[in-house]
Protein backbone atom coordinates (compact mmCIF):
# COMPACT_ATOMS: atom_id res chain seq x y z
CA UNK A 1 0.00 0.00 0.00
CA UNK A 2 1.24 3.31 -0.74
CA UNK A 3 2.13 5.89 1.62
CA UNK A 4 -0.12 8.63 0.25
CA UNK A 5 -3.44 5.56 0.32
CA UNK A 6 -2.49 4.78 3.77
CA UNK A 7 -2.24 8.74 5.26
CA UNK A 8 -5.74 8.78 2.80
CA UNK A 9 -7.13 5.92 4.56
CA UNK A 10 -5.57 6.96 8.15
CA UNK A 11 -7.64 10.72 7.65
CA UNK A 12 -10.62 9.29 7.01
CA UNK A 13 -10.54 6.88 10.03
CA UNK A 14 -9.86 9.96 12.02
CA UNK A 15 -13.04 11.82 10.61
CA UNK A 16 -15.19 8.52 11.16
CA UNK A 17 -13.89 8.55 14.89
CA UNK A 18 -14.51 11.89 15.11
CA UNK A 19 -18.39 11.02 13.86
CA UNK A 20 -18.81 8.20 16.63
CA UNK A 21 -17.55 10.81 19.19
CA UNK A 22 -19.89 13.85 18.19
CA UNK A 23 -22.60 13.62 21.19
CA UNK A 24 -19.09 14.81 23.18
CA UNK A 25 -18.45 17.28 21.16
CA UNK A 26 -22.15 19.05 20.95
CA UNK A 27 -22.94 18.07 24.44
CA UNK A 28 -19.46 17.81 26.55
CA UNK A 29 -21.69 18.63 29.55
CA UNK A 30 -23.44 15.35 29.09
CA UNK A 31 -20.37 13.62 28.75
CA UNK A 32 -20.59 12.03 32.37
CA UNK A 33 -24.47 11.21 31.66
CA UNK A 34 -23.03 9.22 28.28
CA UNK A 35 -21.00 7.18 30.34
CA UNK A 36 -23.72 5.58 32.08
CA UNK A 37 -25.86 5.22 29.38
CA UNK A 38 -25.77 2.06 27.98
CA UNK A 39 -27.27 2.35 24.60
CA UNK A 40 -24.70 4.92 23.88
CA UNK A 41 -21.84 2.29 24.64
CA UNK A 42 -23.56 -0.30 22.42
CA UNK A 43 -23.66 2.59 19.17
CA UNK A 44 -20.17 3.07 19.96
CA UNK A 45 -19.45 -0.53 19.92
CA UNK A 46 -21.56 -1.62 17.30
CA UNK A 47 -19.79 0.92 14.76
CA UNK A 48 -16.23 0.18 16.02
CA UNK A 49 -16.85 -3.52 15.33
CA UNK A 50 -18.09 -2.58 11.73
CA UNK A 51 -15.18 -0.83 11.12
CA UNK A 52 -13.03 -3.03 12.23
CA UNK A 53 -14.46 -5.57 10.05
CA UNK A 54 -14.56 -3.30 7.15
CA UNK A 55 -11.25 -3.14 7.85
CA UNK A 56 -10.16 -7.02 8.20
CA UNK A 57 -12.09 -7.97 5.32
CA UNK A 58 -11.87 -5.46 2.59
CA UNK A 59 -8.40 -4.41 3.04
CA UNK A 60 -6.98 -6.98 4.63
CA UNK A 61 -5.53 -5.29 8.01
CA UNK A 62 -3.97 -7.02 11.10
CA UNK A 63 -5.35 -6.93 14.24
CA UNK A 64 -2.89 -5.26 15.50
CA UNK A 65 -3.11 -2.72 12.68
CA UNK A 66 -6.79 -1.82 13.64
CA UNK A 67 -6.37 -1.40 16.75
CA UNK A 68 -3.45 1.02 16.13
CA UNK A 69 -5.96 2.94 13.48
CA UNK A 70 -9.35 3.18 15.64
CA UNK A 71 -7.27 3.75 19.30
CA UNK A 72 -7.83 -0.08 20.81
CA UNK A 73 -5.98 -3.05 21.66
CA UNK A 74 -5.61 -6.01 19.04
CA UNK A 75 -7.09 -7.93 21.51
CA UNK A 76 -10.36 -5.94 21.57
CA UNK A 77 -9.90 -5.60 17.38
CA UNK A 78 -10.09 -9.50 17.19
CA UNK A 79 -13.19 -9.86 19.89
CA UNK A 80 -15.07 -7.63 17.62
CA UNK A 81 -14.80 -8.81 14.43
CA UNK A 82 -15.44 -12.43 16.12
CA UNK A 83 -18.73 -11.10 17.86
CA UNK A 84 -20.26 -8.99 15.31
CA UNK A 85 -21.13 -9.67 11.61
CA UNK A 86 -20.53 -7.09 8.75
CA UNK A 87 -23.08 -5.37 7.66
CA UNK A 88 -21.59 -2.93 6.08
CA UNK A 89 -19.57 -2.79 2.44
CA UNK A 90 -17.22 0.04 2.78
CA UNK A 91 -16.22 2.74 5.08
CA UNK A 92 -18.12 4.96 2.91
CA UNK A 93 -21.62 3.33 3.86
CA UNK A 94 -20.65 3.59 7.78
CA UNK A 95 -20.23 6.96 7.06
CA UNK A 96 -23.46 7.78 5.53
CA UNK A 97 -25.63 6.08 8.28
CA UNK A 98 -23.39 7.69 10.91
CA UNK A 99 -24.60 11.07 9.42
CA UNK A 100 -28.04 10.23 8.28
CA UNK A 101 -28.47 7.99 11.70
CA UNK A 102 -30.28 8.90 14.69
CA UNK A 103 -29.00 12.17 16.84
CA UNK A 104 -26.65 11.30 19.25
Amino acid sequence: MTTKKYNERKTQLTKYLEQLDEFNWHHPTQVSDMIDSQHERDNRTYYLAQLSLVLFNNYQQSYMQIGQMLNMSSRTARRLTIDYQQEFDSLEEIMEELQNGEDW
